[in-house]
């Protein structure tokens, strides 16, 4: 009995744990929008690497995660902080800088 005990609260543990997982992973996902017209999606999060595609003010940036990298500098405001995502819209993947994305809310 002893035995049994131990495996259900294991299996519990692991399905709580579990939850906690994909909701972490849910609330990692942000919707943005582009904040000028043409914005470069780059294959990289840095300012010189491959271009994926452009994107445009009302097609919206799902974005799935952010990391610091090199600084880049968008019209009069720049940023290291870069996310990387997909156009809403297009489904173009990659990298966009936080000085040319804006929060929707």
């Amino acid at each position: 009995m002893h035995i049994r005990r131990a495996t259900i609260a294991g299996l519990l543990t692991a399905l709580a744990l579990g939850g906690l997982v994909h909701a972490q992973a849910a609330q990692a996902r942000r919707l943005y929008d582009f904040g000028a017209q043409g914005v470069i999606i780059w294959s990289e999060p840095r300012a010189g690497s491959g271009r994926n595609g452009l994107g445009y003010a009302g097609q919206g940036f799902d974005s799935d995660r952010s990391e610091e990298h090199g600084l880049y500098r968008c019209d009069h405001f720049e940023s290291t902080l870069w996310y990387h995502g997909r156009n809403a819209t297009t489904g173009v993947v990659g990298w966009v800088p936080a000085c040319n994305l804006a929060d929707p809310d």
